[in-house]
């Protein structure tokens, strides 16, 4: 669990996701599903307001009130650490983590907050002796559970973009098989892998979707490094989480995707594929946006919608 507050009401839940210059909010119809996650609300916003500004603006396009919220918090908001998990049981793992990577932290220990990725766990009751804490300075958790009052929501969650895509993994996900996604948005570039639902592996790129250049000669340039930096990725994957068995690089939506598909094709030897959204959701009821910037921003929020999502058997 990523700063979970507060009880489950059962409710659905309205999710929102920052990014710079757009803010998406999405809501599922209900938590369990059968065939395919059915969309209720799905919403885009261009914004270039500060970050809770822009929270702030979804929230009141969205006309929803008295609903618990989750909320991603954006790459900067954070610090997402690699650290060995010292061999302690399960209970008193957290505390232990806090002092193993206090020197690692940008504030003070007092002044933060802490969570633990769930840890891989192995056979016999293992758990892999590596792991992901998440940190957060308490200020800002304060001011994201605050800001909302004014609309008798409560923040149910406040959640990372690594764990999102995790949850984007499971619909993707071939049986016995790990899945990997590369995201490019206004947030960064970032590649996960996981499998049945553990994170294995996370790595972000230096690229954005805004930082992307207008000239096809010098985004082929861009693209080359980050082909480059995937290979080494999928090189470590392959050798230190061969477990994992990755079937597919999966690539999430943005412009000029198809442009970088066709580089990755040509490039690595992992089987590509295009995410294409709405096979994934059921978007009868409300569609998602065509734009595929817009897709993009609101990736990561429809991964955290999926957070506890349940298929009925």
């Amino acid at each position: 669990m990523i700063f979970a507050f507060g009880r489950k009401t059962g409710q659905a839940t309205l999710n929102l996701a920052s990014s710079p210059g757009y803010v998406a909010a999405v809501q599922l119809a209900s938590r369990v599903y059968r065939d395919r996650p059915r969309l209720q609300f799905a919403q885009v916003l261009a914004s270039t307001q500060k970050t809770s500004e822009r929270l702030d603006l979804a929230m009141r396009q969205s006309r929803l009130k008295r609903l618990p919220l989750r909320i991603l918090l954006e790459p900067s908001e954070y610090q997402f650490l690699q650290t060995e998990f010292p061999a302690v049981p399960a209970e008193e793992l957290k505390t232990a983590i806090r002092w193993q990577v206090k020197d690692m932290l940008r504030l003070p220990m007092p002044d933060m907050t802490l969570d633990i990725a769930p840890p891989v766990e192995l056979e016999h009751g293992m758990r892999r002796p590596q792991g992901y804490v998440v940190a957060a300075s308490n200020q800002l958790i304060l001011e994201r559970m605050q800001q909302f009052r004014a609309y008798n929501a409560e923040v149910e969650v406040i959640d990372i973009a690594e764990m999102a895509q995790r949850n984007l993994a499971d619909l993707l996900e071939e049986p016995g098989r790990g899945t990997a996604i590369l995201s490019v948005s206004n947030n960064g570039c970032l590649l996960t892998a996981s499998r049945d639902g553990a994170l294995y592996f996370t790595r972000s790129f230096d690229l954005s979707l805004s930082s992307l250049s207008a000239v096809e000669s010098a985004r082929r340039e861009q693209f080359d490094r980050i082909i480059l930096e995937l290979q080494r990725s999928i090189d470590v994957l392959e050798h230190q989480f061969s477990a994992l068995a990755i079937s597919s690089l999966w690539l999430a939506p943005f412009s000029y995707a198809d442009e970088l598909l066709s580089q990755l094709i040509e490039n690595l030897y992992l089987p590509v594929r295009l995410v294409v959204l709405e096979t994934l959701f059921d978007c009868s009821a409300c569609p998602l946006p065509a734009h595929p910037d817009h897709q993009a921003a609101i990736f990561h929020a429809l991964g955290l919608a999926l957070r506890n999502a349940e298929r009925a058997p």
